[in-house]
Formats: structure tokens, C-alpha cells, sequence
């Protein structure tokens, strides 16, 4: 493959669904699989009890927020990569593979650094006595293992920006086929490996990313060139364009952490209920937003060739995709929540909250896949800071106000808060079309760059 076959943006012609479906569906099975990752974890730590699943329920929030500012810096190297690509500019889009990389590596040990507060965090977050010292523990694994995360991370972004998402799909179906099979061995043990219950599940998520690590640098070594030392602009640009988006998911996930500790106060049944129903939900959610990252490369490899048009045909093309998808999942969820969620092992309590939690699930399908693509096609344009403001507030205006109210003294429990967070994401929705259909978000990309040129004649 050269450096010159990434690029997939159609030629005198709109960008079409099938387009963006052609370019989605490997990202869908790759997120897929990571689900299936993650729902292995839950399986097999289910059959540990219920304080073991609420126990990787709270760590796998507080890990998602220690990790998402870096992932959400690292988003820039697919977005430049994307530009690049959509201009032709084939020798820079080689360079920001390595400027990723070292940007990765920076952010990687940063996060490390955080491992030992899961111990002072979880008892805040109303973990029991016993659910506590396990979530700690695999909190920690996690973060020490960010270093392998974040490269992982930017590899992926810069090959989906070149328009390559079967290399990353490959990567993430191989690790996490690996991590399967050995969840179960680090988990309960055999042989000389000792059982080492929710600890384990980490050490065989860790691994297995590190697996999908050494596969990508190995593809993507002759693609990118002999290693190319820190540059400064690149990882300026990098930055700029990342850390709205880090921001944003970082007080995203904060948001979730507090509703996760909402519903862990409510009590155990309610929080081993969502657990189960985010695990159920990811599946038809993770598709949608393949679509949306789908369209984000159409976009930014549009916003790199001059054509805007193209980028709007991509944003409307993703949309009618991805509403087709999460459609289908909705009537799923309405017509077989009971062996869904009965997977888990769910006692009848767990069986009763989870079903009603997935029918609200499929009330917010459709406002989901809306806002989930034109958000990622507004990130495809560069255009990351608009939308940092407007899903910060929904999540700490909306869903949580009305999610306390619901919950707690309207005595609606964890659907009370679910309701919650369907009005954040209608709102949400309603917001992120307003804002595409519009035309600013299509020149932030020339606006930022002009400003810098100013920046550096001044200097």
C-alpha cells in the first residue's frame, strides 16, 4: 500500500451513503469488538457476584474519564491526517504519524500518574466496602497501561484519516479476540497463573492493546518513513485542534462518573441494572458513531481539497446511515430486553430496572445517531471548540438536574435518570444540526490557519 491510497473521497460526484457505509463499516466492526471486549469482562466478573459487576462498572467510568482528555487530544491526528489527505499534502500526513506518536507517548505517562487515586476516588463515588478495593485495582492497571492506549490511539486515527479503516479493524478484532481468551485465564486462573478476579480483566486489556499496538507501528512503519523527531507547528496544530475535544470528553465522562455515583446511591441493584444496559446499549451506539467518524474523515478530507459541498453531502449521507442502524437496534431493544439482558445473569430485580432502562434506551436511538454524526463531521471540519461548549453544558445543565430530579425524589430510580439523559441528548441533537446546517464550522479550519500565519509574521 503507498502513502497515496488512503484517500477514498469520491471524484465529481456527491459523497453517497454506500461511501460513508464503505468507509464506516470497518470502524463499526472494529468498535463492535471492542463492545464484545467489554462485554466479556462483564460476563465473566458477573459470574464473581453483584459487587464485582457494580465494582467494573464504577472503575470502567473512572477509566473512560483518565483516559478520554488524552483520546480526545489524540482525535486531531486522524482530523490533520484527513486534511492532509483531502489537499494532497501525502509528505506531511507521513510527519503527523510520528508527531502523534510522541504526543501519545507525553500524554501516556502523564495519565499513569494518576493510578493510585482510584484508592481515595471510588469510596467518594459510593463503591461499598467490598466493591471498592477491586475497582482500585483495576482502575490502576488501566492507567498504567495508558502509555499503550494512547499510541494505540493516534495509530488508529492517522490510518482512518488517510481513508484506511480495514488496517485499524484488523488490529482491533485480532486484540480483542486475544484479550477473550485470556480474560478468563488472568480472571479465575489455571495452572500457575493464579485467579486474580477483577484485576486480571485489566491485565488482559492491557495486553491485548499493547498487541494492537505492535501491529499498527509494523504496518505503519513503511507508510510513514524513518522516525521524524518532534516538530513544533505539527504538534501545535495537534493540540489546538485536540484539546477542546479532550475537554469536552474529559467533562463528558465527569458527568457520567457523577450519574454513575447518582445511581450507585440509589443502590447496587439500579447500578449493576445500568451496567448490563450500557453494555447492551454500546452495540447499537458504537455503529452509530463508526458513522460519525465515517463522516468526519469525508468532511475533513473535503475541508483539505476546497470542496464544502462534499462536506455537507457526507454529513447528510452519514446521517440517513446511521439512523437506519440505530433504528433497527430500537426495535430490538422493545421486542427482546428480557434475553438481553438475562445474558448477564441478572437476578430479578437487576431483570425488571434493566428492561425498563432499555426500553428508554430505544426512545433516544434516532436523536442519538443525529447528533452523533454531525458532531463528528463539525470535529472532521476542525471545528472542536463550538462543540465543546454545547455538550459540556447539555451534560451538566440537563441530564443531570433532570436526572436527580427523576431519580431520587420523584423515586424513578436509574430510568428516572436514563430520562435524563435523553432530553440532554434531543437537545443535543437539535443543537449540532443548527450549527451544521449553518456555514461557520466549514471555513474554522482556514480561519485557524490564517490566524497563525498572522501570528508567526508578527513574531
Amino acid at each position: 500500500m503507498s502513502a497515496h491510497q488512503g484517500s477514498s473521497l469520491p471524484v465529481n460526484r456527491p459523497v453517497a451513503p454506500s461511501d460513508v457505509l464503505g468507509l464506516a463499516w470497518p470502524i463499526m466492526i472494529s468498535m463492535l469488538s471492542r463492545t464484545a471486549m467489554t462485554t466479556a469482562d462483564s460476563l465473566f466478573v458477573g459470574q464473581l457476584g453483584t459487587a464485582p459487576m457494580a465494582a467494573v462498572g464504577l472503575a470502567g467510568v473512572l477509566c473512560w474519564m483518565g483516559l478520554s482528555t488524552g483520546m480526545g487530544l489524540l482525535s486531531s491526528v486522524q482530523v490533520t491526517s484527513a486534511q492532509r489527505t483531502g489537499s494532497g499534502r501525502h509528505e506531511v500526513v507521513r510527519r503527523l504519524l510520528w508527531q502523534g506518536v510522541w504526543l501519545a507517548l507525553a500524554l501516556g505517562v502523564l495519565s499513569a500518574l494518576t493510578a493510585p487515586l482510584g484508592a481515595l476516588v471510588f469510596p467518594l463515588m459510593g463503591a461499598s466496602e467490598e466493591a471498592a478495593p477491586m475497582a482500585s485495582s483495576y482502575f490502576a492497571l488501566r492507567m498504567l497501561g495508558a502509555p499503550l492506549t494512547f499510541v494505540n490511539v493516534a495509530l488508529m486515527g492517522w490510518f482512518q484519516g488517510r481513508g484506511d479503516t480495514r488496517t485499524p479493524m484488523v488490529a482491533t478484532v485480532a486484540a480483542n479476540i486475544l484479550n477473550i481468551a485470556i480474560d478468563p485465564l488472568f480472571i479465575f486462573g489455571w495452572g500457575p497463573v493464579p485467579a486474580m478476579g477483577m484485576p486480571g480483566a485489566a491485565i488482559a486489556t492491557v495486553l491485548s492493546v499493547g498487541a494492537s499496538m505492535l501491529f499498527l507501528i509494523w504496518r505503519a512503519r513503511p507508510l510513514a518513513g524513518p522516525m521524524v523527531k518532534p516538530n513544533a507547528p505539527l504538534l501545535r496544530e495537534l493540540w489546538r485542534i485536540g484539546l477542546p475535544v479532550g475537554v469536552q470528553w474529559t467533562l463528558d465522562v465527569a458527568s457520567f462518573v457523577a450519574f454513575v455515583t447518582l445511581l450507585a446511591r440509589v443502590g447496587e441493584a439500579h447500578l449493576a441494572a445500568h451496567v448490563i444496559a450500557i453494555r447492551i446499549v454500546s452495540i447499537s451506539f458504537l455503529p452509530g458513531h463508526a458513522v460519525g467518524e465515517a463522516s468526519g474523515v469525508f468532511v475533513g478530507q473535503a475541508i483539505g481539497a476546497r470542496q464544502p459541498e462534499q462536506a455537507r453531502h457526507a454529513w447528510r449521507a452519514g446521517t440517513r446511515v446511521a439512523t437506519v442502524v440505530m433504528v433497527a437496534a430500537s426495535a430490538v431493544f422493545v421486542f427482546f430486553p428480557i434475553p438481553l439482558i438475562s445474558v448477564f445473569g441478572a437476578d430479578e430485580q437487576v431483570l425488571h430496572i434493566g428492561t425498563s432502562l432499555l426500553m428508554v434506551a430505544a426512545g433516544f436511538q434516532v436523536f442519538d445517531a443525529i447528533a452523533m454524526v454531525a458532531l463528528g463531521s463539525l470535529r472532521g471540519a476542525g471545528d472542536t471548540r463550538w462543540p465543546m461548549v454545547v455538550c459540556v453544558a447539555t451534560a451538566w445543565l440537563i441530564k443531570l438536574p433532570i436526572g436527580v430530579l427523576l431519580a431520587i425524589p420523584m423515586d424513578f430510580g436509574a430510568a428516572g435518570a436514563w430520562m435524563g439523559l435523553t432530553v440532554e441528548i434531543i437537545v443535543l441533537a437539535g443543537l449540532a444540526v443548527w450549527r451544521v446546517r449553518g456555514s461557520k464550522w466549514l471555513t474554522v479550519a482556514a480561519t485557524q490557519k490564517a490566524k497563525q500565519k498572522a501570528r508567526s509574521k508578527a513574531a
